[in-house]
């Protein structure tokens, strides 16, 4: 795989429809993708001290926090909307290549900052809802 650039990696959030249209909300400065696979723990007697896992017994979670740019003030009403309405959307993280990361989600952690001779961004933490489907690129 080549190298691809982190200034093309997008979000994007679905309207709910039927089909869904997905809006672009920003474009990342940083992201980080955080999978979690808890083992769970089988341990008996029998095993004489010895911790036994079962791999998948655990439940998976999956996190993503971008820091980027609004694309506007339409996609920032958005973002807004749903970490303060507390829902669940249907968002797209789009990779340079043409791969696209596509789940439910929840906002669990939203800010906006500025400073004084610079854009304003954002912040965002989603948590996944339920699987997520991965779409390869080229």
């Amino acid at each position: 795989m080549t190298s691809q650039n982190g200034r093309d990696l997008v979000l994007k959030i679905g309207d709910g429809g039927s089909p869904e249209t997905f809006s672009t909300i920003g474009a990342a400065r940083t992201v980080e993708m955080s999978v979690a696979n808890p083992a769970a723990a089988v341990t008996s007697l029998a095993d004489g001290g010895i911790a036994a896992l079962v791999a998948d017994g655990g439940v998976q979670t999956l996190e993503i926090t971008l820091q980027g740019l609004f694309k506007d003030s339409a996609a920032e009403a958005a973002l807004h909307t749903a970490a303060l309405g507390r829902t669940l959307n249907d968002y797209q993280l789009c990779f340079p290549n043409g791969a696209v990361y596509a789940a439910s989600f929840a906002v669990t952690a939203y800010k906006r900052s500025g400073a004084y001779n610079a854009l304003e961004d954002f912040t965002v933490t989603l948590a996944r809802s339920g699987a997520g489907v991965f779409t390869p690129g080229v």
